[in-house]
């Protein structure tokens, strides 16, 4: 070799040196490559996964990010995965890297995980176990398949950290429950190698880790603070560090030196083995770290030889799971599925007997094939509130009912074709499937009945109606045809048995229970099981209710859902949150199931591919065309409601007509075409109906209901009820212009006809006057004109459709209780009872007849074709005639007594259509029929625009309201002058404004604490559903007026004894216009064009005046304690009520004369419209009534004009709660609309000029609060508000600190609770806190405050509850008043004593108080000091300001919270409120046990609380927020 070349080939062996020194060097420097004595760390934080070269600390390499709550982490080296689990998100998750890049996350569990607390990776197989804190469980899955299994679940308490030794098939793990260990295992889960190998000298064993090398197992201790050894078996155990650890939480090992994660630290930190320490501080972490893993290949050999699992899966259908004991592995099955009897390879596909559990918004399957039976929740979407479910075993459809969504929905067995078969009216509490006929039963507590349908939800029928009371299991027998459901009606618990098509109804058990829940049926045996959960049994009996006897009573609280497969009886407790199971016969071999297991109820047991039987109906539906029925001799066939059976009793046809009939609470069908065709209708809370109506066109049924007063409507099957009609009186007639699609109707008791549209708006009388009790009433649309009959004058009457021409048609036609129109032949039908007849005549009143006269009392009639058919009141029969000459009678049904009304539904013609029928008759509101012609109309007080189309609302009215109605008065000629508005669901109305700009009506309930507003109109039907809060959390409302021109709404209510004022355009609380000392404003009225605001004050006893910024106040005149308030807006006069007298005085006089203006009686509201004056007085008004008489709130009219005349009764308007004048709105005043003075509330006074508005009393906070900076910003427009409580408790809480400012020094005597410093109780106007001290003499409001005995009963809430004003505290206020001067001197003693002890204790809380804020964290960690000053007795609302908390007087300041969350995961924030319902119960650990804090760096801050009652951490390291 040349020289030449010999020098390229050393330079070119130079080159390649340097090439690997620079890649050596820059690996290292990436901290990909580590040598022997300096490893790779992988380690884990709460957001991010991190790997970091020892030598090369301050390059940690983030490769995983986005975490939630990261915890454990592992990985199998030589495939480049890493894995880790969530415990927010639930998940265990994997990542291949390539040392470059990272790769896709691969989801490995993501149900049935809550908190997993550590992984570990066997490499040989690919397969991770896990622990999991919350489900007490030890688990594997294979990483490909996913194949699961759970591997522990009994004696496992608290287990945290995991551990596999592969080459020997072993499994380690930390457990730091109640009996701290450390146990092993074989990988393969086998019960006889589960050993504890550690149980002394151990309290908080956290990480673990292998010594492959030396077979030796290391772990840190959290509580004891170090680092011990043992070998495999639990012996030879030394210490290794000892000392020096804070708290240590994961450990792993790398060629003799230890690392571990410290919690308290922040850091990881490193022990030499071989040197013997020191401890050395290698990184420090934010945030802190949690798990450790060396990550090196030599942590992972892999055997010499393929393990037999990774050849053919070991022949293993499913797991291959390695063992300890030869051939060193074992086949296994996932989670609820077992090995096949015939193989110890093969595993069945699916769990082959399963129980089903409903637990409100989930539903979960249990296997019962293996023994650890793991709930697994089934991946269903929008469960609200589920508790009842049932399998279907011919198509293997789970079944279940929602009671929120009144929905009955199924599924396949692994959640997959999801759908809602049946969407029901009411509320569905049980169901139960009959798979041989095809159908599923329900009960229905809200209709009370027992409902049938086919599976696909298709011919509904209700099977049971009368006498059930809360219905609640039912279970089926089908192959004997039976059906059995219990009831448990507080006054009539019963179990009952019936036919599967509701005949031959008996009472099996009645005796001795009290809340019947769960049903089981035997059906092999004919037993009968059930579960009661007030008397706490399991019985049985026959299914006749024979040989009954208790099965099981042992530790039952509240049995619920109850089910039966072979020998065992399955139950669940609600109340132990716990499934157990007990043997049928014995009532023995009691076992749980699963336990805390939330919102367990329904449940239900089966066997894949087990017999279900036979009967007449599995062969072609028994040759039904809809519902088949066995029962215990035959079976029958049956239709849905609408249809009925065709003479073959097999096929279910539409009729062409069919009767329905109403009597007392019952509306039902009969079939006139076919025999045995009748049906009650299944509608729910029916009270006495008294008239019926029928729409074919759109197939509605429509009813009024005499005892409550409505008229309602619903399909012709009886669904989809709802209620168009209240405030009526006693509606005996109703009649439907089926052209018009309006509703008539007579009201026998208010003396009139009315009609409405027939969504029940647009309502008008339409005559009022010359009325006798009318009755029945009948409709020609085509002819305009309508039909009825009068009681009082026995005459039948015809007027057009509109009210007008009203003449007499048929005179002494005697008590005429029903009438019917034959258009065909233009003839008028009628039932009397003077005489009782049937009797017709022609329209015009010609040609009577009389059809039968050996009638009793025909009290209903209708007619179809060519016959009369008519209902008997008193012997209940139901008959027919020809209606020509009342010939070929015939009885068509029984036992039908007291028949109010009788009505054909047929799909033949009716009588015709009318103008009305296209477009309304381009009319707005309502069209009328005449004989000739058409007119448009208008709802009650609406007036017909010039167009003659459309209406106009009333723009002055007294408008009033009754305790759940609202109406409206006006007085004008060819007007009724009282009518209703259209709005239901309200309750307890105690106060209403009303604002003519927006429509809005405005009311104060007396058990709603706030103003609420909802748009109103005569016109349409409003609903208080429709609501918004306008004002919220009023403890108190008592009055309120609109200032409608300026926008603003003033109320009063009684604790804040104040004036606010709250803008109606956003409806913000703008705060206080008046508050002084001894004010006590109640009752309000305004002048909206004066721009006066006027009250009256029972604490000055005097009758107010102010601008509307309440400036400027006026007394103008003297009234101690008015009862009502009004004011005329046009002569400018105030009116009250005091003392049975109404007196009056004028708004702007300055000599403030009052004059007597009635006196009668009580009064309880004034109006002024329209020149006299509305009141509401009590029955007795006149002869000297009040408040505590009959109390029947009339309302009452004065002609002002006429003062002497005595005050008139307006009729038909009674028990007034409120009465309101409505103006006519000034829309030229500068005001108008609440935009001038810049839009400010309480702004715009007189003129247009602009006051101060609510800033002129904004300096003032709310009673029971301290205002900071008082002294130095007095006319602050926004002050800061703090509780008194927290002044003077040496924690700043004002901006300035002057909450502890000078006044707040040592105190010798009694801090009161506003910072006063007092020598007694009784010297403490707001009272003192006493938590720390008792006060045996004191009145306590709460665990808090307490007042001296003079405060009680004084007149003014002192107590947040305004519990020293109720009468109890009176008693206690006056038994107090006797007591003697002896006792009161020595009184003085006591709570000077007592005040001492207050005062040591107090300052020994606030040096502890003091210690715990120097011992919390740095501040450098915001998510830790966040909170820092949240001590316990606070209660400032989050996310709002003591200023804004005290804007509104009324407000009710909440309470410091009874009892904290469990754990700071509870609490953290949105993030884990779904899962906060996952975690399980409290649990009472030993004390001396008690398990670590739950977070890092707060551990010396938590470890100083007192040692209350242990309880079980998160593993994660969340902030400390005690």
């Amino acid at each position: 070799m040349t020289k030449r070349r010999r020098i390229l080939h050393a330079d070119k062996i130079i080159q390649n040196v340097i090439y690997v020194f620079c890649l050596l060097m820059f690996l290292q420097l990436k901290g990909y490559y580590g040598v022997s004595s300096n490893p790779i760390l992988l380690y884990s934080t709460e957001s991010d996964i991190r790997l970091v070269n020892v030598q090369k600390l301050g390059r940690a390499n983030a490769i995983i990010k986005d975490l939630k709550q990261g915890s454990a982490v592992d990985f199998i080296h030589h495939k480049s995965l890493i894995c880790w689990c969530d415990q927010i998100s639930e998940l265990i998750q994997c990542m291949r890297y390539n040392e470059t890049q990272p790769g896709e996350k691969m989801r490995i569990v993501s149900e049935g995980l809550i908190t997993p607390t550590g992984i570990a990776i066997d490499w040989y197989t690919d397969k991770i176990y896990w622990t999991d804190g919350e489900t007490n469980k030890i688990e594997v899955i294979s990483i490909e398949h996913k194949y699961r299994k759970v591997l522990f679940w009994s004696e496992v308490d608290l287990a945290r950290a995991i551990a596999v030794v592969p080459k020997e098939g072993l499994l380690f793990w930390t457990d730091w429950g109640e009996v701290p260990k450390i146990e092993r295992s074989g990988m393969n889960g086998d019960p006889l190698t589960r050993k504890v190998i550690v149980k002394d000298n151990i309290f908080w064993p956290n990480g673990i880790t292998i010594d492959y090398d030396k077979n030796l197992i290391y772990w840190v201790d959290a509580k004891l603070h170090f680092v011990d050894v043992v070998d495999f078996n639990g012996e030879n155990r030394r210490k290794v560090v000892n000392g020096g650890l804070e708290y240590p939480y994961a450990l792993t090992i790398f060629n003799d030196k230890l690392y571990w994660t410290d919690w308290k630290t922040w850091s990881i930190h490193s022990w030499d083995i071989s040197t013997n320490g020191p401890i050395k501080d290698l990184i420090k972490s934010n945030p802190v770290p949690v798990d450790i893993k060396a990550y090196d290949g030599s942590r992972q050999l892999m055997p010499a030889v393929p393990h037999p699992c990774n050849i053919n899966n070991g022949g293993c259908s499913h797991l291959c799971l390695l063992a300890p004991n030869p051939p060193g592995y074992e086949c296994a099955c996932p989670t609820g599925v077992k090995l096949k009897e015939t193989s110890n390879t093969t595993c069945y596909n699916n769990p082959q007997m399963l129980l089903l559990v409903a637990q409100s918004w989930s539903i979960s399957k249990i296997s019962l094939d293996s023994p650890d039976f793991t709930p697994y929740t089934l991946p269903l979407k929008d469960l609200k509130k589920t508790q009842t479910v049932d399998f279907d075993p011919k198509t293997e459809y789970i079944y279940w009912a929602d009671s929120m969504t009144k929905t009955i929905s199924r599924a396949r067995l692994d959640g997959s074709e999801q759908s809602v078969v049946i969407h029901n009216s009411g509320v569905i509490d049980n169901i139960a499937i009959d798979p041989l006929a095809r159908n599923i039963y329900w009960t229905d507590p809200i209709t009370d009945t027992i409902t049938v349908a086919r599976l696909d939800g298709s011919a509904r029928k209700v099977l049971i109606h009368e006498e059930l009371y809360d219905p609640r299991a039912i279970a089926l027998h089908p192959t004997a045809g039976w059906m059995f459901w219990s009831d448990w009606n507080e006054k009539k618990p019963k179990i009952e048995r019936a036919n599967l098509d509701g005949s031959e109804r008996m009472l099996v058990v009645s005796e001795k229970l009290t809340w019947p829940n769960g049903i089981a049926l035997d059906t092999v045996n004919n037993k009968l099981y059930w579960g009661d959960g007030r008397t706490h049994k399991i019985e049985v009996s026959n299914m006749d209710g024979s040989d009954r006897r208790e099965v099981h009573s042992s530790d039952i609280l509240h049995i619920f859902g109850l089910t039966l497969l072979g020998d065992r009886l399955y139950w669940t407790d609600i109340q132990r949150r716990t499934l157990y199971r007990v043997n049928k016969n014995s009532g023995i071999e009691r076992q749980t199931v699963v336990e805390q297991m939330a919102n367990m109820m329904g449940v239900k047991a089966f066997k894949i591919g087990d017999s279900i039987g036979w009967n007449p109906c599995v062969a072609d539906n028994g040759g039904c065309s809809h519902l088949c029925f066995n029962r215990p001799t035959d079976y029958v066939c049956s239709c849905p409601l609408g249809l009925e059976l065709d003479n073959d009793r097999k096929t279910c046809i539409e009729p062409e007509a069919f009767l329905i009939y109403s009597r007392k609470n019952i509306i039902g069908h009969i079939g006139i075409e076919h025999e045995n065709n009748d049906a009650v209708l299944p509608i729910k809370e029916l009270k006495e109906v008294s008239a019926l109506a029928v729409h074919v066109s759109d197939a509605k049924l429509y009813w009024s209901d005499s005892k409550t007063k409505t008229i309602n409507r619903c399909s012709i099957n009886g669904t989809n009820v709802e209620k168009i009609l209240e405030w009526t009186g006693l509606v005996e007639g109703l009649a439907i212009d089926w052209s018009g699609h309006n509703i008539y109707w007579t009201d026998t008791a208010l003396q009139r006809i009315e009609v409405a549209r027939l969504d029940g708006s647009s309502r008008r009388t339409l005559i009022w006057q010359g009325l006798k009790k009318p009755k029945s009433i009948t409709l020609d649309p085509k002819k305009g004109f309508m039909y009825w009959s009068d009681l009082g004058s026995k005459s039948i009457k015809r007027a057009a459709m509109d009210g007008s021409s009203a003449i007499v048609v048929i005179e002494q036609a005697g008590r005429v209780q029903a009438l019917a129109i034959d258009h065909e032949h233009r003839a008028l039908y009628w039932a009397a009872f003077e005489p009782p007849t049937v009797q017709y005549a022609f329209l015009n009143g010609t040609g009577r007849k009389t059809l039968v006269d050996d009638v009793s009392m025909p009290n209903a009639l209708t007619l179809y074709g060519d016959r009369v058919f008519w209902g008997d009141w008193n012997t209940g029969l139901i008959e027919s005639a020809k209606k020509t000459d009342g010939g070929d009678r015939r009885g068509l049904y029984k036992q039908l007594d007291y028949i109010s009304d009788l009505k054909m539904f047929g799909r033949r013609g009716g009588g015709g259509g009318n103008q009305c029928g296209v477009d309304n008759g381009g009319c707005s509101h309502l069209c009328l029929p005449l004989p000739a012609d058409y007119r448009c109309g208008c709802p009650a007080h609406y007036r017909l625009n010039r167009d003659n189309l459309t209406c106009s609302e009333p723009e002055e009215f007294l408008l009033f309201a009754q305790k759940n109605a609202i109406g409206r008065l006006l007085v004008a000629n060819g007007e009724c002058a009282d009518a209703f508005i259209p709005l239901t669901g309200l309750k307890n109305v105690k106060a209403i404004e009303y604002d003519p700009i927006s429509k809005h009506l405005f009311w104060m309930e007396e058990d709603f604490h706030s103003i609420r507003r909802v748009p109103i109109s005569y016109s349409s039907t409003s609903a208080v559903s429709d609501a918004s809060v306008v004002v919220p959390n009023i403890l108190r409302p008592f009055h309120m007026v609109l200032d409608v021109l300026g926008r603003t709404l003033y109320w009063t209510c009684i604790d804040a004894d104040s004036i606010n004022a709250t803008s109606i355009t956003n409806s913000s609380s703008v705060g206080v216009v008046m508050r002084g000392e001894g004010m006590m404003p109640r009752h309000l009225a305004f002048h909206q064009t004066k721009r006066f605001l006027i009250w009256n004050d029972v604490g000055l006893g005097a009758i107010m005046r102010s601008n509307v910024d309440g400036t400027a106040r006026t007394w103008l005149a003297t009234a101690a304690n008015a009862t009502a308030l009004a004011l005329d807006q046009s002569s400018s006069t105030v009116y009250w009520a005091v003392n049975r007298q109404i007196y009056a005085v004028d708004l702007d006089s300055d000599s403030n004369k009052t004059r007597i203006i009635w006196q009668g009686g009580w009064v309880g509201t004034l109006a002024a419209y329209g020149g006299a004056l509305y009141l509401v007085a009590g029955a007795g008004a006149a002869a000297g009534g009040g408040p505590g008489g009959s109390n029947e709130r009339a309302l009452m009219r004065v002609a002002l004009h006429r003062r002497e005349a005595p005050a008139a009764p307006v009729p038909h308007v009674a028990r007034l709660m409120a009465a309101l004048t409505v103006h006519k709105v000034a829309r030229e005043h500068p005001c108008y609309g609440g935009r001038a003075c810049g839009g400010a509330a309480a702004a715009c006074g007189a003129r247009g000029s602009c006051g101060c508005g609510v800033q002129c009393a904004r300096a003032v906070c709310a009673p029971g609060h301290f205002r900071c900076g008082a002294a130095h910003e007095p006319h602050a427009p926004r002050p800061h508000c703090i509780p008194l409580d927290w002044k003077c408790d040496k924690q700043q809480d004002c901006p300035d600190g002057s909450d502890e400012d000078a006044e707040c020094g040592e105190c010798a005597g009694l801090r009161c609770a506003d910072g006063a410093c007092v020598g007694a109780l009784r010297d403490c106007r707001a009272g003192a806190y006493c938590a720390l001290a008792a006060m045996p003499e004191a009145f306590r409001c709460d665990d808090r405050l307490c007042l001296a005995e003079e405060l009680v009963c004084d007149g003014h809430r002192h107590c947040e509850d305004g519990s020293d004003e109720v009468i109890g505290s009176c008693e206690f206020a006056q038994k107090s008043e006797g007591r003697g001067s002896s006792r009161q001197s020595s009184a003085f003693v006591v709570c000077g004593a007592l005040a001492g002890a207050a005062g040591g204790a107090a300052g020994a809380w606030l040096a502890l108080r003091r210690l715990r804020r120097r011992a919390a964290p740095p501040p450098a960690h915001t998510a830790l000091t966040a909170r820092t000053k949240l001590p316990a007795t606070r209660a400032r609302p989050l996310g709002a300001s003591c200023t804004e908390a005290s804007e509104s007087l009324c407000e009710r300041y909440p309470r410091p919270t009874a009892n904290p969350p469990p754990s700071p995961a509870t609490a953290s924030g949105a993030s884990l409120a779904a899962s906060a319902s996952r975690r399980r119960a409290y649990r009472h650990y030993r004390a001396m046990n008690r398990p670590p804090p739950p977070t890092p760096a707060s551990t010396d801050a938590c470890e100083s609380e007192p040692e209350h009652s242990a309880r079980a951490p998160p593993p994660s390291p969340a902030p400390c927020l005690y």
